[in-house]
């Protein structure tokens, strides 16, 4: 009995499942849950979920009249406050912040609580426009975590 041709095969699927899981990363697996608060009515905050949507994050919207009281009671400076806070994971992220910078944030796993692009970019994600310089996202302590 020839086992070679049958091993190859499993050896190939076995390795195109952890290519697969390599470029995509985890969150294809298992969508990464996410939880949006914002103001009712506000459209840009639900195109930012349908944004984070596809690539890897369950995010749930829910609305509160009363935004600058949820970012107080996550320690968002008003100075950095946007239409939306977002927790996800162990972090809170206010405003339209990039896919690309929230998956930095939760890959290093920094010691802070959160960070923000504060405003209203144009061309944030969910928002319309073009962009016409860097996005700079901050801590929630007020320092330039990243520039995009």
């Amino acid at each position: 009995m020839n086992l070679l041709p049958h091993t190859s095969m499993v050896r190939r699927s076995l390795v195109s499942m952890f290519l697969f899981f390599v470029v995509t990363g985890t969150a294809a697996a298992t969508p990464l849950q996410a939880t949006l608060y914002h103001n009712p009515g506000c459209m840009c905050c639900e195109q930012y979920a349908d944004y984070l949507n596809p690539k890897g994050y369950d995010v749930k919207i829910r609305e509160n009249k009363d935004i600058a009281a949820v970012n107080r009671k996550h320690g968002v400076q008003r100075q950095l406050s946007s239409c939306h806070t977002s927790l996800i994971g162990e972090y809170v992220v206010v405003g339209h912040v990039p896919e690309p910078v929230i998956a930095r944030l939760l890959r290093e796993s920094p010691d802070i609580r959160g960070i923000s692009l504060p405003g209203m970019p144009t061309c944030s994600p969910g928002m319309p426009g073009q962009q016409k310089e860097s996005f700079v996202i901050r801590t929630l302590g007020g320092e330039i975590y990243a520039t995009y």
